[in-house]
């Protein structure tokens, strides 16, 4: 029996239609596959890049706090060295002020000491407590302590007088002695007015010390001090002149 050509016509275009819902069923699968797929490779190749930022953004926080970590140490240490150096300091300022309080004390109490054996005396007395006299050449080096019994009255004003006694010419002689300048009085002194060293202004001790001017040829033997208030010996002390070796 052969079949009608409209039959087999029927019935191919049944089977062309459901080839071609096929086709379009597998591309939009494979639309969906590429779209899921490339949502995922996407955010595989995203996800990794922000981490690395922030990686990068933390490390370099991390960076910079540790400088600043560094430089406040730094500072810090700097400070504390200067403490340290202070504090030393101190400590070194109170050890020699507690020294030197110390040595005031003593030095206190050895003059309440002393003065509890002199001789009372006259108030305003005055006392020449040590003269010791050198021959340098053509100079006599002088030392001199004076003392005056008159804690709580108006300050001493006078002068001392340093006489000679001696040799010269093969005669006896006395004389005044002057002031100098000492040792290097031969080089060039200064512009600015030199104060007598003979003047005297004090209240309980006065210390002197200087040079005198021996004659040219005068073989000394004793040095007399006289402590003057105006032209009135107050004190006087006498004292050999020992010849250098």
């Amino acid at each position: 029996m052969t079949e009608s050509p409209q039959t087999t016509t029927q019935t191919a275009a049944p089977s062309r239609a459901r080839g071609g819902a096929s086709v379009i069923a597998l591309a939009v699968l494979a639309g969906m596959l590429l779209g899921g797929g490339g949502l995922w490779l996407y955010r595989s190749l995203t996800q990794p890049a922000d981490q690395s930022e922030q990686i990068q953004l933390a490390m370099q926080n991390l960076a910079r706090s540790q400088q600043s970590l560094q430089q406040i140490q730094s500072e810090f240490e700097v400070l504390r060295g200067q403490l340290v150096l202070e504090e030393s300091t101190r400590k070194g300022l109170e050890k020699s002020l507690l020294s030197t309080q110390t040595e005031l004390a003593q030095t206190r109490e050895q003059l309440a000491f002393y003065e509890q054996l002199l001789p009372p005396g006259p108030s305003g007395s005055i006392t020449v407590r040590a003269l010791e006299v050198s021959k340098r050449g053509d100079l006599l080096e002088y030392k001199v302590l004076l003392q005056r019994n008159a804690p709580e009255g108006k300050p001493f004003s006078g002068r001392l007088q340093f006489q000679l006694t001696g040799r010269q010419d093969g005669k006896n002689v006395k004389i005044d002695l002057t002031p100098s300048s000492g040792p290097d009085s031969g080089l060039a002194e200064s512009s600015v007015e030199q104060t007598d060293p003979l003047i005297l202004n004090f209240n309980q001790f006065q210390r002197a010390m200087g040079w005198l001017a021996l004659p040219p040829g005068f073989e000394p033997t004793a040095l007399t001090l006289n402590v003057l208030e105006g032209s009135v010996i107050r004190a006087s002390r006498q004292e050999k002149i020992a010849q250098p070796d």
